[in-house]
């Protein structure tokens, strides 16, 4: 199974398609997608429920697992966008003459093969096989088990595509087995697999990480914070509260941990936490905010570490920038962190100093999203720091070569 699935002429195959190529098969996809929605809902539907009658998946899952036209759209209109963006394969850039004579460039190559492992989303498949084809790659997709059926079908449509526009389908493939087995057996020592990019809970990915002798690129899972300044506009802090916490409370890049500076308690720390619970946002203060807000419940140490995905937000009290610093350097994941302020200086110094893939000023942590930052579809948001941090886009499943141009220079020792 894994040496068809990792054919190495496939990843030479997508690695010479041209720009005209792609273009027609995005489109193609794009359009048979948008075609046979109804197919597709109607198998992803009929998943959903047997995963859910098996007690399988639940509440959360089920929605994630969910194919709507509404977001199956946005999704289509990525992979047109894709189509009409540039081609980052065979851009050269840092050229560089030497006073030998030698012109030194870097060019941008596919990797090769790239396999995704995923649980619950099916959209990944079309995500993933798209900004694949995208950047010259072959891919190997394994979804969770209770959407086998509909990625089945989403690969079947993709590669029919494929054919009628004259590319390799061989370059998209996809797991049929569903079992955990299979998934191992996918990333053996034998396969040789350029790029592992994995999305899904944080024990699947750590057991990913484990059983993959090559190089994991995760989805990182989103403890965020919004640190309100002694500066900051506190109308407009309210506002970048609650949309951080309320306009998709289960995505990682919605906001889990408020700090609030201690020049703005009592006053506003109950008026923030009042604003929460209109907004039926359970809060988890320290001693300060439960003080100041009777309606606040008392926060543990967990309560910092814990990515609730969902209406619970935990809120502290700091006398000062260097501590808001501090705790979302010790507690936060790397993903997203916001800072409400007025002083330019502690908005450049929020920016240098917390360790996260985006740091925002004055604005919602749910901006962080792969068409928001202009970068179109994405395979997740990386909170590593190799070799891709941020949202996932098409130039990370790529990689950069030197290409040297000279006129029979000749190198003298030493």
């Amino acid at each position: 199974m894994t040496t068809e699935l990792l054919d190495r002429s496939a990843a030479a195959a997508a690695a010479r398609l041209t720009g005209d190529e792609k273009r027609a098969a995005l489109h193609a996809v794009a359009e048979a997608m948008a075609e046979r929605f109804g197919e597709i809902a109607a198998t992803n539907k009929e998943e959903c429920a047997r995963a859910e009658r098996a007690g399988s998946v639940t509440g959360k899952a089920v929605r994630r697992m969910l194919l709507e036209r509404p977001r199956f759209n946005r999704i289509i209109d990525g992979v047109r966008w894709l189509a009409e963006s540039p081609d980052p394969v065979g851009e050269i850039s840092e050229l560089r003459p030497q006073p030998n004579g030698l012109l030194v460039g870097r060019m941008r190559v596919p990797l090769g093969v790239v396999a995704a492992v995923y649980e619950s989303r099916p959209e990944v498949t079309l995500e993933a096989s798209a900004i694949a084809l995208k950047s010259g790659n072959a891919i190997v997709l394994r979804g969770g088990r209770e959407s086998t059926r509909t990625n089945q079908l989403l690969v079947r449509i993709i590669q029919d595509c494929l054919k009628d526009v004259g590319v390799p389908p061989g370059i998209t493939r996809y797991v049929d087995d569903p079992s955990r087995e299979a998934l191992w057996d996918l990333l053996g020592g034998d396969s040789r697999i350029d790029l592992v990019v994995a999305r899904g809970s944080d024990a699947f990915i750590a057991e990913v990480r484990r059983r993959s002798p090559w190089p994991v690129l995760a989805s990182g899972g989103g403890n965020c914070h919004v640190y309100v300044d002694e500066s900051a506009d506190l109308d407009s802090a309210t506002r970048i509260v609650l949309n951080a916490k309320l306009s998709a409370p289960t995505m990682c890049n919605a906001v889990e941990t408020v700090l609030v500076h201690a020049a703005h308690a009592p006053g506003y720390v109950s008026r923030l936490v009042t604003e929460l619970r209109h907004a039926e946002v359970a809060v988890h203060g320290c001693l300060q905010v439960c003080a100041a807000a009777p309606e606040a419940t008392r926060a543990d140490d967990e309560d910092w570490c814990t990515e609730y995905l969902g209406p619970t937000v935990a809120m502290r009290v700091v006398p000062d920038l260097a501590t808001a610093v501090d705790h979302i350097n010790t507690y936060g994941t790397g993903h997203s962190e916001a800072i409400v302020t007025a002083d330019l200086e502690n908005a450049r110094a929020f920016q240098y100093t917390v360790d996260a893939a985006a740091v925002f000023v004055n604005a919602s942590t749910r901006f962080t999203y792969g068409y928001e930052f202009g970068l179109g579809p994405m395979l997740g948001i990386s909170t590593q720091k190799l070799h891709a941090r941020g949202p996932i886009g098409v130039t990370d499943l790529t990689s950069r070569k030197f290409v040297v141009t000279g006129a029979g220079q000749l190198r003298t020792a030493p």
